[in-house]
């Protein structure tokens, strides 16, 4: 399949829920009942604010997969620009792609890796020597496809319910 990519913006926005939605549904099936997944409807709310902050205020970066001539948004990638923090030197900026989302039909068509392609390009030419991804341990397509393109494990989040009773 023939991707083209472009970048977005706020006009963009509201396209991108029903991809989101598509996500977290995916998720849900991927943690299979491990933690609480959000009502993808009130999570598509709570990220859709986030998206238009940061794209406001110039720390988010909207990158759209469409197929070529096609109209139709089939993937996204939303990455932040974030200060290195005080621990690991990863210079003055880096990208952490906060968003990886494409259509389950087309999943495995290369949509994906074309998204971070064209982050990794940009991130580049604004002069960041390191980006960041995050990723649910159970999502093993997404690894896979994360370890292609280069990234590797350097801190492990882990995560336990404080529910009396809970493991």
């Amino acid at each position: 399949m023939d991707i083209e990519i472009t970048a977005g913006g706020l006009t963009d926005v509201d396209a991108l829920a029903p991809l989101w939605t598509a996500m977290v549904e995916h998720h849900r099936t991927v943690v299979a009942g491990r933690v609480p997944v959000r009502p993808a409807d009130k999570s598509w709310e709570l990220r859709r604010r986030e998206y238009v902050t940061w794209l406001q205020d110039g720390t988010g970066l909207l990158f759209l997969a469409r197929r070529e001539g096609a109209g139709e948004v089939v993937g996204y990638a939303v990455c932040r620009l974030l200060a290195s923090g005080p621990t690991f030197d990863l210079g003055p900026e880096r990208g952490d792609v906060e968003s990886l989302a494409v259509s389950p039909d087309v999943r495995g068509a290369g949509v994906g890796t074309a998204l971070l392609d064209a982050v990794k390009a940009e991130l580049t030419a604004r002069g960041c020597r390191h980006w960041s991804i995050s990723v649910a341990a159970d999502n093993e397509g997404a690894v896979r496809l994360y370890e292609r393109v280069g990234f590797r494990p350097l801190v492990h989040m882990m995560e336990a319910s404080l529910a009396p009773g809970a493991g």
